[in-house]
């Protein structure tokens, strides 16, 4: 399967054109569901047919690395994080460069949860909070979701700050009720985080695995415009493609997705460089099943290449 990244300014109209040089702060964003071992095991009859040997953590590790190298991430979102893999996959990525992360389990007893790792060399941590979705007061409320939020500064370039989030949202199909309610936990929460001054907020990017389609009324929830604390918030998706699919769930669908807020008037904002497309329904039918031979998740990595101006 053959992947590659596209500038953004190849799908703008010829009547709006970019400035083609390379901003002086340009960064790559990774967001990927690896797949929980744990996980993998408790439903291991999703995976009938591949091969067992596909499915060990030693091998999809392995693929894991190979792929996040070729891709190299400055900020590396990842849901489905097993606590006890953190370290060892954090030192598979801490071999040429200097890393840092921040992790939230899942509440409860589940293994794993969401994580970001970042390059300390190029950015600060200036800040940090974590979201639970459990709360006992609200019926739709009541599953052990999380999400991560955190404020970077770049380091050439302390001005410069924005967020970074990542979340896992219900998988349950028929619990969409639910997956809204936990949206409006995480933007209400990513809304005051975000706060710069009293009239202004930081540029932000949420990825994760929403688990919906663009099609229904949890993404739209998602994208719609809304106001917390008399100021409005908008996150907008990233076109990675009109056809584009992210993981098998009884068809090839989207569910991932990373998604960058829109700018007040004076606001810095982020600007997408440049996507790694992602495959079709079409493409997908040649590769099978995955994890396989060569990935090693069940989801497809999202990735961006980003500038803060």
């Amino acid at each position: 399967m053959y992947r590659y990244w596209e500038p953004t300014y190849n799908r703008m109209e010829l009547s709006q054109p970019r400035d083609a040089k390379k901003a002086p702060n340009q960064f790559r964003l990774v967001s990927y569901n690896i797949l929980a071992q744990d996980l993998l095991v408790e439903h291991l009859q999703l995976y009938q047919g591949i091969h067992s040997k596909l499915l060990h953590w030693e091998h999809r590790l392995e693929k894991l690395k190979s792929e996040l190298e070729i891709l190299q991430p400055d900020i590396l979102c990842l849901q489905e994080m097993q606590y006890n893999h953190l370290k060892s996959f954090v030192q598979e990525l801490s071999h040429k460069r200097k890393v840092e992360y921040i992790f939230k389990k899942k509440t409860g007893r589940r293994t794993d949860g969401c994580a970001i790792i970042y390059d300390s060399n190029k950015f600060k941590l200036d800040d940090d909070q974590c979201v639970e979705y459990y709360t006992n007061d609200v019926a739709t409320l009541n599953r052990e979701n999380v999400a991560i939020m955190a404020k970077f500064q770049v380091r050439n370039d302390p001005t410069t700050e924005f967020i970074v989030a990542t979340t896992h949202l219900l998988y349950n199909p028929r619990r969409e009720d639910v997956r809204i309610s936990q949206v409006g936990v995480l933007l209400r929460a990513l809304a005051s985080f975000a706060i710069r001054t009293k009239h202004s907020r930081l540029p932000t990017i949420l990825a994760g695995d929403f688990n919906f389609t663009p099609n229904t009324d949890a993404y739209k929830f998602l994208v719609a415009q809304r106001k917390f604390n008399e100021y409005l918030f908008q996150m907008e998706s990233i076109d990675f493609g009109s056809e584009a699919v992210s993981t098998f769930q009884d068809e090839w669908v989207t569910v991932d997705y990373i998604l960058k807020s829109i700018a007040e008037d004076k606001e810095k904002s982020i600007t997408i460089e440049s996507t790694y497309k992602l495959p079709t329904a079409e493409s997908c039918m040649n590769i099978g099943k995955i994890p396989n031979t060569f990935l090693g998740s069940d989801h497809f990595s999202l990735a961006i290449s980003f500038s803060i101006r």
